[in-house]
């Protein structure tokens, strides 16, 4: 292989500074002592053999051995043989008094105070769990054939996001903790006595299977890595905190809606391990349920709530379980704006109806039947929103309320229209019917003038006669309008009156008596 032919330059030492201030020179030939110069037969034979960049590469390389603790000869600043390329001795010689210390171990103690207390207590930890794990069987809970294992149970409340009443069921979002003993995790340490844990240990270890009994579906919250925690006390107490959301189930009475208030559970247990196994209490460090005070909805409010403690039979044997409960009572301010005052507006607004003509027949018309069909629309809103059931709710007993006014001011002007057109057409009748003259026969064929006159304006006072009676039975139509407008609105009123004095203030099972009754 040609090698192209290069000028000698002039012999410098070759310099290279780590990341750590250590410097180190790297000469080429051999010497005894002191700085190493090479000579000139040996620099050509490496010029010959090997480019100047290869060489390069290669001292690089040694610099990198000679870093990873290739002991040198540093405090004398003698020169020790690192290697030999093609008969040249690679030397390296330490120009730092205090770089005397390039070993892994002996680097640590370079580094700063927390680095090196970092690197000292991960060590024993990391072989203190691979101990406990060794030859742990996460399939067996702790004291197997013993008493039961006692967990410790509480949550956070982050959130109720919905509470659906066709459904049945809410929405909650929580931090869910629970803690329990098992001795085979126990450790004595002088230098630590709690080991957080990656949320992955809990592979490992045995976990107690919590469910919630009147769950439809729930998640564990992923984003960005597994939302839960796992701690290991020198006792052996573990600590499992899991972020889940769940649907949960809650039966609803809506004899009351929108006056009622509602009580919702939920219900946590073992799935496989029964009461002899596993049993589960409320933790007593702390509030076991925290965050119900703060949780804010827009058609409830949460005015309670309590933990129980108790036992379920299933099919399979009794188990332990755990129930909140929580009281949360309607916002009717909410259905006031959203239902009730609009029914309110319909209502009154058919009555507009009683002090139009009644000969603006279109008008009347249109008005009653527009109040009907707003009135049939505000009911199919409303029942939309809750269960298809035959129980009767407080809701539809208002609404079918303002359906029957409505309906009835519609009525009211057919009955009065009726009674209009029948008076008119008699009045009429009555009013161009000729008049008899009072004398009549021979006697009756001629007279006199004054005679005439008479005639005249006794005709005349029988035509006022037949024009007021004419507009007085015309008024007779006219009457039932009269009492319509008051006759309505009082008993509208006394509807509202009536309607939230039982629903507010009776038990819900005296209203139930009300429509059950025969």
């Amino acid at each position: 292989m040609h090698h192209k032919e290069f000028s000698k330059p002039p012999l410098q030492p070759l310099q290279y500074t780590s990341t750590t201030s250590r410097s180190y020179s790297y000469m080429r030939g051999k010497s005894s002592g002191g700085p190493l110069l090479p000579s000139a037969s040996g620099l050509i034979m490496a010029s010959k053999s090997l480019p100047i960049f290869a060489v390069l590469v290669l001292l690089q390389a040694v610099s990198r051995v000679s870093a990873r603790g290739i002991p040198t000869p540093m405090a004398t600043g003698t020169a020790a043989p690192t290697g030999e390329i093609n008969g040249i001795s690679i030397f390296a010689t330490a120009v730092a008094e205090e770089d005397r210390m390039t070993t892994p171990s002996a680097r640590m103690y370079d580094e700063e105070p927390s680095v090196r207390a970092e690197n000292i207590y991960t060590g024993p930890t990391q072989n203190l769990l691979e101990q406990l794990l060794e030859g742990y069987s996460m399939d067996l809970r702790p004291g197997i054939g013993g008493p039961p294992v006692d967990i410790d149970v509480g949550f956070a409340v982050q959130s109720i996001d919905q509470v659906s009443e066709i459904n049945m069921e809410y929405t909650m979002t929580m931090m869910l903790s629970q803690s329990w003993i098992d001795p085979r995790l126990a450790f004595n340490s002088s230098s630590v006595s709690e080991i957080p844990l990656a949320g992955a240990t809990a592979e490992k270890i045995w976990i107690p299977d919590t469910f919630i009994l009147n769950d439809k579906k729930s998640f564990k919250h992923t984003v960005t890595a597994h939302n839960r925690l796992l701690r290991l006390s020198s006792d052996g107490k573990v600590l499992y905190n899991v972020r889940i959301t769940t649907t949960a189930e809650c039966k609803m009475r809506l004899k009351k809606f929108p006056l009622d208030t509602q009580t919702c559970t939920l219900e946590l247990g073992s799935y496989g391990y029964a009461n002899r196994d596993v049993a589960y209490h409320w933790r007593t460090d702390q509030e076991p349920v925290r965050g119900m005070t703060d949780v804010e909805l827009a058609k409830y409010s949460i005015v309670r709530f309590d933990t129980l403690t108790g036992n379920v039979t299933r099919d399979t044997g009794d188990y332990s379980s755990l129930r909140m409960t929580f009281k949360m009572e309607r916002n009717f301010i909410y259905f006031m704006i959203r239902t009730f005052f609009p029914c309110v507006l319909v209502v009154v607004l058919s009555w507009v109806s009683f002090f139009v003509h009644h000969d603006a027949v279109p008008a009347r018309v249109g008005l009653g039947i527009t109040t009907v069909l707003t009135m049939q629309t505000l009911m199919s809103g409303v029942n939309a929103s809750l269960p298809q059931n035959a129980e009767i709710k407080a809701i539809d007993v208002y609404l079918l309320g303002c359906y029957v006014f409505v309906f009835g001011a519609l009525l009211e002007y057919a009955l009065a229209h009726n009674l209009y057109r029948g008076t008119k057409a008699a009045a009429l009748k009555a009013a161009t019917a000729p008049v008899a003259p009072e004398g009549g026969g021979k006697h009756g064929k001629k007279k006199g003038k004054g005679s005439s006159c008479s005639e005249n304006g006794a005709a005349s006072g029988q035509s006022q006669a037949a024009a007021a009676a004419v507009l007085a039975k015309l008024s007779t139509g006219n009457s039932v309008d009269r009492h319509a407008r008051w006759l309505f609105p009082v008993a509208f009123a006394l509807l509202n009156v009536v309607y939230y004095v039982v629903y507010y203030y009776l038990p819900e099972n005296d209203i139930a008596s009300l429509f059950t009754q025969y």
